[in-house]
């Protein structure tokens, strides 16, 4: 057979390189690229299976969060309402007297006054056209209080309780003309009942009225009257309250005549005010070359803005935050009679978006007649002030600032005992101060008195923050809730604890309250409501921390479908009691004493 075979044909010599050597060298430097190399169709394909694979991936993560979050909620303790009561109406505000015997109840329909120990209501006072959104409270002592409300109309009332009565004393904006009426945003009283601020808002402008109320007088006259009237009396003429001063917001500086610095000095009250920027001897024209230089520099950023009307660019303040301030920040002495009371001796105030914490003493007497008080002290800012807050004694003033700054003031030395800067990127909104320890008495004048305090901290983002000053400046800040984006976990309310050490009570916008550590930055108490109810106001809620009874009282609401929800007439409200007194579980956390 003939076999036909190809000349020239060679079998290769083997390569010096192997093919695993080979296969090594080639390799992709793009991780898609074996991606791009297949058909569209299987692109197609892979594509789908990531997505549902990183689906899948993420709902088992969610539930894997919950589930440890469940499992480590099993750990915590769980405490329920001691007691209940069912309230009158929708609660908007709650506060107690000094020795916790009565709680202030704001309602729908006016003002209830309840008995601590025995959970029943002794007075109402009712009127149906007023819905009370604000009370505050001042104890006078001898079983007498002053209750100060505001409505949803801005009208605010003067009221006393007295030996199981309440009687209306003032309505402070009261006019015969209603379209004449001035609107009271806020009303502030001081701890004693001798002075009174409220903020008046009225055609765009707002101002801060002082007053003085003659609590003793009214003593007196309230003894002789109380065998007089009857208990359907509902009012009380008493002598009338004095209006201190009106404070207006600084005016905005413009050009001045003054053409030295001695000038300036001698048209500054004293020569002891300088900062608040209202004496300078800048002129008119300054400030036209700044203005055009400024226009000049960045014209092209204020293209958009120069559409805007006048009156949108220079707005001023539209509220004031106000506190009344006892004499060299402290309390009387221990051991002192009980009639010397804590009379405050001037009222510090601050207007949003300013920069400045300005200080009026309350028993000055005005050179002229008519003239508008001026500020005596002045506490400077590096940014503007968003929030305050003060200790008992009054002795610190704290400032949350933009940029996450705090400042902490201390008045006995003029100087700020702490600057601290908060982490994160949320403005601050809410603070709660409180002094964790204190020196002895009879060390008190002996040295500096530097005590510790304890801030909390809550941000528009959500986020609450700890922070400890301790002496010689020393501070922590510690999270307790990061800004996340659940909006459920965001803290609506967080206040100290001032009978229990180092725990916080927190309340979530997703319902859950709680009591926290803050050396663990975790809960150690959960608080739960009957499931029959929820929180009166998960964005608002109306809570109140008492600290002679060691008690919390929170409001709450029947759950119901969205139809009786929306019906006023069905509110049923109650009133939870937690007896943190009664608890076993929290005297390993147990003061002595409240912290003053």
């Amino acid at each position: 057979m003939a076999v036909n075979v190809r000349r020239g044909l060679e079998i290769p010599e083997p390569s010096d390189y192997s093919s695993c050597e080979d296969d090594d060298v080639s390799y992709y430097t793009d991780l898609q690229q074996p991606d791009n190399n297949l058909p569209e169709s299987a692109r197609v394909i892979n594509k789908l299976l990531n997505n549902l694979v990183d689906s899948a991936w993420e709902v088992i993560s969610k539930q894997e969060k919950i589930k440890r979050g469940e499992e480590a909620a099993r750990q915590i303790p769980v405490l329920n309402a001691t007691k209940e009561m069912k309230l009158p109406g929708r609660t908007n505000s709650i506060v107690s007297s000094d020795d916790g015997l009565y709680l202030f109840l704001g309602h729908t329909h006016g003002v209830s006054v309840i008995s601590t120990s025995t959970l029943t209501c002794v007075r109402t006072w009712q009127d149906e056209r007023v819905e009370i959104t604000s009370i505050s409270c001042a104890s006078l002592g001898n079983a007498t209080h002053l209750l100060f409300t505001v409505d949803d109309m801005g009208i605010a009332r003067l009221f006393v309780h007295h030996m199981e009565n309440i009687y209306l004393i003032k309505v402070i904006n009261e006019t015969e003309d209603i379209n004449q009426r001035n609107i009271c945003a806020k009303f502030e009283v001081s701890r004693s009942g001798d002075f009174g601020a409220a903020v008046m808002t009225s055609s765009g402008s707002v101002w801060l009225d002082v007053y003085r109320f003659p609590v003793d007088v009214w003593l007196k006259e309230l003894e002789t009257k109380q065998a007089t009237q009857t208990q359907q009396n509902t009012e009380a003429k008493l002598s009338p309250v004095i209006l201190l001063m009106k404070i207006k917001p600084p005016e905005i500086p413009t050009g001045t005549s003054l053409k030295s610095p001695s000038e300036v000095l001698q048209k500054t009250e004293e020569g002891t005010i300088i900062g608040s920027g209202q004496n300078h001897f800048i002129s008119s024209r300054q400030w036209e070359n700044q203005d055009a230089a400024f226009k000049k520099m960045f014209m092209k950023y204020l293209s958009s803005s120069s559409a805007m009307p006048p009156q949108q660019k220079a707005e001023g303040p539209s509220n004031c935050t106000c506190h009344f301030l006892l004499r060299e920040g402290f309390h009387s002495l221990p051991g002192e009679a009980k009639a010397a009371r804590d009379i405050p001796i001037a009222v510090c105030l601050w207007w949003n978006g300013s920069y400045n914490l300005l200080q009026y003493l309350l028993m000055k007497t005005l050179k002229e007649k008519d003239s508008e008080p001026r500020p005596d002290v002045l506490w400077p800012n590096s940014q503007k002030i968003l929030c305050s807050a003060i200790s008992a004694c009054t002795r610190f003033v704290v400032l949350g600032l933009d940029g996450q700054l705090v400042t902490i003031w201390d008045r006995r030395f003029g100087c700020p005992y702490a600057n601290i800067v908060i982490p994160g990127d949320g403005a601050i909104c809410r603070m709660r101060l409180l002094l964790q320890s204190q020196l002895p008495v009879t060390q008190l004048f002996q040295g500096p008195f530097l005590p510790t305090l304890q801030l909390v901290l809550t941000c528009r983002s959500g986020a609450c923050y700890s922070v400890t000053a301790g002496r010689g400046g020393d501070t922590c800040t510690v999270a307790l809730i990061e800004r996340s984006a659940d909006p459920g976990s965001s803290v609506t309310v967080a206040e100290p604890v001032p009978f229990l050490k180092f725990l916080i009570l927190l309340m979530q916008r997703n319902g859950q309250v709680s009591i926290w550590k803050t050396e663990d930055c975790a809960p150690v108490f959960i608080l739960n409501l009957p499931p029959t109810h929820v929180l009166g106001s998960l964005r608002e809620p109306v809570c109140l921390l008492e600290p002679v009874q060691q008690k919390l009282y929170i409001t709450g609401d029947r759950k119901a479908p969205l139809v009786e929800v929306t019906d006023r007439n069905k509110d049923e409200s109650a009133l939870f009691i937690f007896s943190f007194s009664e608890c076993t579980l929290m005297d390993l956390y147990r003061v002595s004493s409240p912290a003053s």
